[in-house]
């Protein structure tokens, strides 16, 4: 078996996922920029600074790429949301700092709110499915910081939690298509009024 050596004391795995890192960073700016439909190979290897053949090492094409990409974008969602509404557990509370978390990061990042909200969509079933696995985990956050919901009939969470997800993410693709135009804090009050009237609603159906 051949053994790769280290070259300027960095490993083959490390200078690997150098790589890699380097092409999901690269995909985020174009996509972000330009768009996922008119991206190749090449322009994407070009803007991250390696070689062409190095993008098969860790993706079968543009489309596991972008996958990739909207996968890194929700994690960085999530960690601001889960972040948040750690810090207190308070329902209103746990509601207004999750919801300024989503939208900071949202409203930061507008390479990031194009791939989450545009890029990816009509893409593929694949791409749909990596979609929707990802609004079940938002759901689930929600479920997890909401104790009102937990007598409610598991279905019935879900469908609640889903639709929580879905409302807050329409508002967001919105605001994001108008370009971030109307203040942070009237998004941010708006979807907290939102997810309270949901949890109140539920209490009053009791």
């Amino acid at each position: 078996m051949t053994t790769v050596r280290p070259y300027g004391g960095v490993s083959a795995e490390d200078r690997a996922a150098l790589r890699r890192d380097k092409l999901l960073s690269a995909g985020l700016a174009v996509f972000g920029s330009s768009g996922y439909r008119s991206a190749t190979v090449r322009q994407i290897c070009r803007t991250a600074g390696v070689a062409d053949r190095y993008f098969y090492e860790h993706f079968t094409g543009m489309e596991d790429l972008l996958v990739a990409v909207y996968g890194m974008c929700l994690d960085r969602l999530e960690t601001a949301v889960v972040a948040a509404i750690s810090a207190s557990d308070q329902i209103a509370t746990m509601a207004r700092q999750g919801l300024e978390g989503l939208v900071g990061v949202t409203g930061d990042d507008p390479r990031l709110a194009r791939v989450v909200w545009f890029e990816v969509l009509g893409v593929s079933r694949r791409v749909e499915d990596t979609y929707l696995h990802r609004m079940e985990r938002f759901a689930d956050i929600l479920l997890a910081s909401a104790p009102e919901l937990d007598d409610t009939a598991a279905e019935l969470r879900a469908s609640i939690a889903s639709a929580a997800v879905g409302g807050i993410s329409h508002v967001l693709m919105t605001w994001v298509a108008s370009g971030c135009v109307r203040p942070r804090s009237q998004i941010v009050a708006a979807l907290e009024i939102f997810l309270i009237s949901v949890v109140d609603g539920v209490r009053a159906d009791r």
